[in-house]
């Protein structure tokens, strides 16, 4: 099992749930993927940690209705300077929805919506690199977004996290 310790700059590095029924995921997802889940402490907000084989790929925590959002996965894009990059987000088209905010002995993260309203995070390590397991069964291994404006995500990403992009397919 090949394991892995962070990620480049402005590639996925961690992805957690947001969901209402926490329990009814842990079931679901340790059938299915044979994911082990371990409370974070009681600093965390009830957040949880995911492992497969005693290696974390994942998070998940309880949806607040306060949120008002649906049940979701949230992709975090790895950056060395979250202030820097969120700095960047109104001037790509985005919007940022949760400022830059430390997570106690793991780093600091912040949300943002692209120009079409996809939510993403950012994420910089300061002692929780990420994933810790890649190119497995039942780790995270391809990430997707689907977009109602291809043009501007593109230019968005390319923007705010340097990235470098290769057409797959002949349409938009």
């Amino acid at each position: 099992m090949p394991v892995h310790h962070g990620a480049p700059q402005g590639a996925p590095i961690w992805i957690d749930l947001t969901t209402s029924n926490p329990d009814r995921a842990q079931d679901f997802y340790g059938a299915v993927f044979g994911w082990t889940f371990t409370p974070a402490g009681p600093d965390y907000g009830g957040y949880v940690d995911i492992a497969k084989d005693g290696h974390r790929v994942a998070g998940l925590m309880r949806n607040d209705p306060v949120w008002q959002m649906p049940a979701s996965w949230a992709i975090y894009l790895n950056t060395a300077d979250i202030a820097a990059t969120v700095d960047k987000v109104a001037g790509a088209g985005g919007v940022t929805c949760v400022q830059p905010m430390q997570v106690p002995g793991r780093g600091s993260m912040a949300l943002a919506a692209d120009p079409s309203g996809a939510l993403i995070g950012m994420w910089q390590p300061a002692g929780h690199d990420g994933f810790e397991v890649v190119g497995e069964a039942g780790v995270p291994v391809w990430h997707q977004l689907t977009t109602t404006d291809y043009r501007g995500a593109l230019a968005f990403y390319r923007e705010v996290f340097g990235w470098q992009t290769r057409t797959e397919s002949d349409t938009d």
